[in-house]
């Protein structure tokens, strides 16, 4: 088998490295963790996959010079469930091969995609690369890949997916609930922190400082409206937008609710892509807001 070739120098390699910071080894972020506690990832977990062995490990061991950590990939079940249980902020596909049309249709058929997704590939015409632009690919690096630029653009991509890593605050007493919701929105590349109890809900913003707070209308301790009106007694938080989700299908409860202060009234059970588009937008707004201030 012919060897893949990389272009680079170690001097490039070496200036790059001393730019760049050391990859962050902190835990997943858990519901009950500090606000420092759950803005810590691994800014630079980068996976590649390609049906070759040798070429996975020769393009892993490439990039990990540039301060990534670079996992490679062989086995697209293995690839897959790696993503599952530790979702990296970059993934790399070789497209040339069987397996490697299989990833990136897998990729580009999910709803949700976290991290960008680059592909590499020795067919560099037009077709190939509308195509990538219409999967949704972040990148289209041609054989043999200039390894430099290909972790340049990992990084300028990683710096823009976390741009977008709004902090959200979910309220609900049902763990199931609180579960999915944390599911669809991290998935997202959101951070996001559980509530179950909204007696707790001014401490968890002094401590969080979320951009958007997601709530249950009926909860035992304290409902949604309850807790959306004494949020808004704090003029700190007049502005943080608040988003109601409940099976609530009543329009007068609805608008009731909406009287509160709150942004908007989202209906159990909810499409995760409405959710995750509601949520963004209104997140996004206030960030803007809060610049301007």
């Amino acid at each position: 088998m012919t060897q893949n070739t990389f272009e680079f120098d170690d001097a490039s390699a070496d200036d790059a490295s001393k730019k760049r910071s050391e990859p962050d080894s902190a835990s997943a972020i858990e519901v009950n963790a500090s606000v420092d506690d759950e803005l810590t990832r691994h800014p630079d977990l980068v996976y590649v996959y390609s049906d070759s062995v040798s070429y996975a490990q020769q393009l892993a061991d490439a990039l990990s010079i540039y301060s990534h950590e670079v996992i490679g990939f062989s086995d697209l079940d293995e690839f897959r469930s790696a993503i599952l249980v530790r979702a990296p902020s970059a993934a790399i596909l070789d497209i040339d091969s069987a397996g490697g049309r299989l990833a990136k249709d897998s990729m580009a058929a999910r709803v949700i995609t976290s991290f960008p997704v680059i592909y590499v590939s020795s067919n560099d015409n037009f077709d190939d690369r509308l195509l990538a632009v219409r999967e949704g690919a972040e990148g289209y690096f041609i054989k043999p890949v200039d390894v430099q630029a290909l972790s340049v653009r990992v990084d300028e991509k990683i710096a823009q997916n976390t741009i977008r890593s709004y902090r959200i605050l979910v309220v609900d007493d049902d763990e199931f609930f609180l579960s999915f919701f944390d599911a669809v929105l991290s998935s997202a590349g959101m951070h996001v922190k559980g509530l179950i109890d909204p007696t707790q809900i001014l401490d968890a913003i002094k401590k969080f400082k979320p951009e958007l707070i997601l709530t249950d209308l009926y909860m035992p301790q304290c409902n949604g409206i309850e807790m959306a009106k004494v949020v808004r007694q704090n003029n700190h938080y007049i502005d943080i937008p608040i988003v109601f989700l409940s099976s609530e299908t009543e329009m007068q409860k609805q608008l009731g609710a909406l009287e509160t202060g709150a942004d908007e009234f989202l209906t159990k059970p909810i499409d995760p892509e409405k959710l995750i588009s509601s949520v963004a937008t209104r997140a996004e707004r206030y960030r803007n807001l809060r610049k301007s201030v």
